[in-house]
C-alpha cells in the first residue's frame, strides 16, 4: 500500500507540473500575440509624407504628399537657409520673409500656398501645394525656374510628424527620398 500513495503523490506531482508548464507556454502565447497584434495595429496607420515639385495643367506646384496609410500630424517645419534655421516656419512666410527680399525676380510676383504649420493634419492620399505658382503669371517660365532653383538647391525642407500612435518620423528636401523613423 505504501508505493501506491507514492506513485499517487508523484502522478499529482507531475500533473501539477505539467499544469504550470502549460499555463506558462499559454501566457507566452497570449503576449506574444498581444505583440503582433500590437505591430499590425501601427503599420496599419503608417503615414508616409513625401515632398517634391510636380506640374500640373501647367501649373508649378512645391507640394507635400501624405502617401500612407492614416493621416500624418506635423510636429515640426524647418527651412534651412544658409547658416541659419527658421524654426516651425510655413514655405510661404519663407518666401515673403526672406526670398522676395533676396530675390528681386520675385518681387511683385502672385504665388498660391497651403499653410502648413505645427499641430496640423494631413490626412492620407492628400496633397498640399505649399508653394505654387499658375501658369498665367507674367514671367511663368524664368519665376518658374528661379522658384525651383530656391527650393531644390538654395533651401532644405525638414518635415517632422508622427502617427495617431505617437511614432515620428522626418523628411528632409533635398536630399532624403523616404522618411526616417526618429525617437
Amino acid at each position: 500500500m505504501g508505493s501506491f500513495f507514492k506513485t499517487k503523490i508523484n502522478i499529482e506531482k507531475i500533473m501539477a507540473f505539467l499544469a504550470f508548464v502549460v499555463s506558462i507556454c499559454t501566457l507566452y502565447l497570449f503576449f506574444h500575440q498581444t505583440s503582433l497584434m500590437r505591430k499590425q495595429q501601427y503599420a496599419s496607420v503608417l503615414p508616409y509624407l513625401e515632398v517634391g515639385n510636380t506640374e500640373n495643367n501647367g501649373n508649378y506646384g512645391f507640394v507635400l504628399n501624405n502617401n500612407g496609410i492614416g493621416p500624418a500630424f506635423i510636429e515640426e517645419i524647418n527651412i534651412h537657409y544658409k547658416d541659419s534655421v527658421y524654426r516651425n516656419t510655413d514655405i510661404n512666410d519663407f518666401y515673403v520673409k526672406v526670398m522676395v527680399k533676396q530675390d528681386t525676380l520675385f518681387k511683385g510676383s502672385t504665388v498660391f500656398h497651403s499653410t502648413i504649420r505645427k499641430g496640423m493634419l494631413v490626412p492620407e492620399r492628400e496633397v498640399k501645394y505649399m508653394l505654387g505658382l499658375r501658369k498665367e503669371v507674367k514671367n511663368f517660365e524664368i519665376l518658374h525656374q528661379q522658384l525651383r532653383e530656391w527650393l531644390n538647391n538654395k533651401i532644405r525642407v525638414e518635415i517632422k510628424y508622427s502617427s495617431v500612435y505617437k511614432e515620428k518620423w522626418r523628411i528632409i528636401y533635398p536630399g532624403q527620398d523616404t522618411p526616417e523613423k526618429i525617437k
